[in-house]
């Protein structure tokens, strides 16, 4: 099949898009990314792993609406301009913004149509969009969903909520376990250019928001002279976030983290936390990448309690939920968990055993290869 995939980012590269376009191209599927660049001056085309990226120009800033309105439309123009000349067996729309264009196209080309929905978008904004707009937006999403030839979700929790009474797929961001196959030797060297050889290790690399759990965790931890928290990455907080560090001896930022240095630093470290907020439904029903590569590492998991994310922390029995906001929660659990050498034990062989039997990326692959060969099919 010739498959044609919508994004509205530049594929920088986008890690979930990049795993998907791989395996439909390791498959045998044809593959084209058609990428929105708001003028970071990637290239204009180029080819990955057997698949192959082209990128609309539409210059746009992240902080303008009116500026950012004006690129979206040019960038659903040109992915219009570009089915006038190239013909597609499907078209794979990444999250809601490229939702419409993607039925729009099958209503004029008659392509079949995969939603691959990433996040609860209009949960995502609605504290910064007028109520009356998200309910519109929600019942667009619902409208176009039940039209679609194909639908796939990041958490089975996502797709319950965005396709009720609906068939889905549930293809999380789960991880390539053969990525955490790394000789114990370079995680020793690791933990020597660290100086952290006989430290309590937390690694946290990510994006760098005051809304995820990282100012809680940075309270718990610089509390626990015997705990040593890494943290890494970047992202629109980052001063906010390192004037919290000041003062701190037992955390430690290193900076932007290339992906895949990321299992390196999983495997290093001795406990995994993210307690994401159960009240913002799009953290509530989300299950976390830091979960996922901590069960990949066999590390225990400190998730957030209500969540999908706990849920499955819970159903694995590898780990601890606490509430977003509960500081002390988090302090003991990470107290709990390094100080009861057979709970700690109990809880990185079964966080191993379910990495190993349902969340890995093998599993994942599979069920969007399955999914194609239905379309394909029909």
């Amino acid at each position: 099949m010739r498959i044609l995939i919508l994004l509205t980012n530049p594929f920088k590269p986008d890690p979930r898009v990049h795993m998907e376009a791989k395996a439909l191209a390791e498959a045998g599927h044809d593959v084209m990314i058609l990428a929105w660049d708001r003028g970071e001056n990637y290239p204009e085309e180029e080819q990955v792993d057997g698949f192959k990226i082209k990128r609309i120009r539409a210059p746009a800033s992240y902080g303008n609406p009116r500026d950012y309105a004006l690129g979206f439309f040019k960038y659903y123009a040109g992915v219009l301009k570009h089915l006038r000349k190239e013909r597609y067996d499907a078209i794979h729309a990444n999250d809601f913004d490229t939702l419409p264009l993607g039925y729009f196209a099958k209503l004029l080309h008659r392509i079949p149509v995969i939603y691959d929905a990433h996040d609860h978008y209009t949960s995502m904004i609605q504290d910064v969009v007028p109520e009356k707009i998200t309910r519109f937006l929600r019942s667009v999403e619902f409208f176009i969903s039940k039209r679609v030839d194909g639908r796939i979700a990041a958490t089975e929790a996502l797709g319950n909520v965005l396709f009720p009474g609906m068939e889905f797929v549930t293809v999380m961001n789960a991880k390539d376990l053969s990525e955490y196959q790394i000789d114990p030797d370079e995680i020793e060297h690791l933990r020597e250019k660290f100086d952290v050889q006989d430290k309590f290790v937390i690694v946290y690399i990510g994006i760098l928001k005051i809304w995820e759990p990282i100012p809680q965790l940075i309270k718990a931890v610089r509390s626990m002279d015997d705990v040593f928290l890494i943290l890494g990455g970047d992202g629109p907080h980052r001063d906010v976030i390192l004037e919290m560090l000041k003062g701190a001896k037992n955390i430690k930022y290193i900076g932007w983290v290339n992906k895949k240095d990321i299992p390196k630093l999983t495997m290093l470290s001795d406990l995994t936390v993210l307690p994401s907020d159960n009240k913002k439904e799009y953290t509530r029903v989300a299950v976390g990448n830091k979960i996922l590569e901590g069960m990949a590492a066999g590390k225990p998991v400190i998730a957030g309690k209500g969540t999908e994310g706990g849920r499955i922390v819970t159903e694995c029995d590898c780990g601890l939920v606490c509430d977003f906001e509960d500081v002390e929660c988090i302090k003991e659990s990470i107290r709990k968990v390094k100080e009861d050498s057979v709970l700690y034990k109990k809880f990185s062989e079964n966080a191993k055993k379910c990495a190993k039997n349902t969340y890995n990326w093998d599993v994942m692959k599979r069920r969007l290869l399955s999914l194609y060969s239905r379309i394909q099919a029909h």
